[in-house]
């Protein structure tokens, strides 16, 4: 089981989701039972967020950090809004992970050092972090933090990147992170979301409500 400890910031980020605003009550998706993060999945994940910083420090350009490497089962789920359903989530067992520009506090980095959520850079650094999660953990989800001035992330399932595991995870490391490889557009802008708030499920727990940031797939 994660420790408190663990589960701290992506409290805080909760908590500051929460300020946006909560609604009524949203039905719990009981469909699946999705186990919870086993204790050394986190600690492979806070592995994987070390090595990628040694990568990604040697980027010349505006530096980005990956500042946290934590559990996404303080909350029930996420309630993903699409153009056409809602999909729910289980946070069960996942991994969240924030990106931040150096002396930035996120998720709200402030407008000086904020990217927008078109910047190819922050996309890169989480589809990594998300191909090296589902290849050498058995986390099912992962969300990533974007250094966005509105709270914005990346949210993907194992299920969407099963067709490229494990060669994308190996290509993205032996690919330069200077180079943009059009497949990192295409697997992760149909999977950025807002934020938009918390909603409590009738289990009593929380489900953070996010909306898809460019909900035309061709959308720029």
């Amino acid at each position: 089981m994660p420790t408190r400890r663990n589960r701290r910031s992506w409290t805080l980020v909760v908590l500051a989701v929460a300020a946006l605003g909560a609604i009524s009550a949203i039905p719990a998706d009981a469909s699946d039972i999705v186990p919870e993060l086993q204790p050394d999945a986190l600690a492979r994940a806070k592995v994987i967020r070390a090595e990628v910083n040694a990568r990604y420090r040697r980027v010349p350009g505006r530096k980005l950090a990956v500042t946290e490497a934590s559990w996404t089962g303080v909350i029930e789920s996420f309630t993903l809004f699409g153009p056409d359903a809602i999909r729910t989530v289980s946070a069960a067992n996942g991994v969240w992970y924030a990106i931040c520009p150096p002396q930035a506090r996120c998720p709200y980095p402030g407008r000086r050092l904020a990217r927008p959520a078109a910047d190819y850079q922050p996309r890169r650094l989480a589809l990594e972090l998300a191909a090296r999660t589902f290849t050498e953990t058995s986390a099912d989800l992962v969300a990533v933090g974007l250094p966005t001035p509105r709270f914005t992330m990346l949210v993907i399932e194992r299920a969407d990147l099963v067709g490229q595991l494990p060669g994308l995870a190996d290509a993205l490391r032996a690919i330069p992170p200077t180079s943009q490889p059009r497949l990192v557009d295409l697997l992760t802008r149909p999977h950025v979301f807002v934020a938009a708030g918390l909603e409590t499920t009738l289990s009593g727990r929380d489900a953070l409500m996010a909306y898809p940031r460019w909900p035309v797939p061709d959308a720029t």
